[in-house]
């Protein structure tokens, strides 16, 4: 089992090495200003949208961070560093909008005119549930399931649970077209899933289970499952058949399309 988390951390850690960008890139990519609260260290650039309304962004985070700590069980307090890009075109995404470095403590997201992810309630918590669920609990080979809180915290963390729907309805719909992927497909090979499908999906599986039978069990899967035999290792966890969760779940999320 050790030797399982240890492939899993040099893995992650290989892949955030490479990716993160180092003190020489970012310095290519621009100027950047600095600021600091209690759990960040946020970097921003210049006459942004996030400079204007970084005291906003530290609020927000704030809240986020500490009722992220108090749902997932967790007592993280390494502070966390934020890259905040401008757009889309100035972080260099060109096929998602903020990406998580967990062994690094860092983030980086935008906030301006190609959207938010950071410092709006609804989206303020998916980066950094990453970085406090590994760090929290441990690493996970499980997309589904790390995608799958990232964005069931969304929502969670919102004022109320009252946007959970959209996930829901997201996979009402799949369903009722006959287009909703199996949990354990999404398991074994979640990229091959269009992200529009698998993070809607994922996180309302995680919120079903989460709200079903709670947060511990779903941490036990979430650092003790593994994507070659998911359905085994929910079994042992829960006692019960993931066909039948499944089952259950989805026919649930029927029920929101017709409200």
């Amino acid at each position: 089992m050790r030797s399982k988390y240890l492939l899993i951390a040099v893995v992650l850690i290989l892949q955030a090495c490479s990716l993160i960008p180092d003190t020489g890139e970012m310095e290519s990519h621009g100027t950047w200003l600095q600021a600091k609260s209690e759990h960040y260290v946020y970097y921003y650039r210049p006459n942004s949208a996030a400079a204007t309304d970084i005291d906003k962004i530290e609020a927000e985070q704030e809240r986020v961070f500490i009722q992220l700590n108090k749902l997932l069980g967790t007592n993280y307090n390494q502070k966390i560093h934020a890259y905040i890009f401008n757009d889309l075109a100035d972080a260099g995404f060109t096929d998602k909008t903020g990406q998580a470095f967990p062994i690094l403590n860092t983030i980086e997201v935008i906030y301006g005119l190609d959207g938010y992810t950071i410092g709006k309630r609804g989206i303020s918590a998916h980066e950094v549930a990453h970085i406090i669920t590994f760090n929290g609990w441990g690493p996970t080979d499980l997309r589904i399931l790390s995608e799958g809180i990232a964005v069931y915290m969304e929502h969670a963390t919102y004022d109320s649970e009252a946007d959970y729907g959209s996930s829901q309805m997201i996979v009402a719909a799949l369903s009722a077209h006959g287009n909703l992927p199996d949990i354990e497909s999404l398991a074994s090979d979640f990229e091959k899933f269009d992200t529009n499908i698998s993070y809607p999906v994922s996180g309302s599986f995680a919120g079903y289970i989460i709200r079903r039978f709670g947060m511990e069990k779903f941490r036990k899967l979430f650092t003790e499952g593994r994507s070659d035999h998911f359905a085994e290792d929910f079994q042992s966890v829960y006692d019960v058949s993931l066909a039948d969760v499944e089952n259950t779940w989805s026919h649930q999320s029927d029920k929101s399309l017709a409200q």
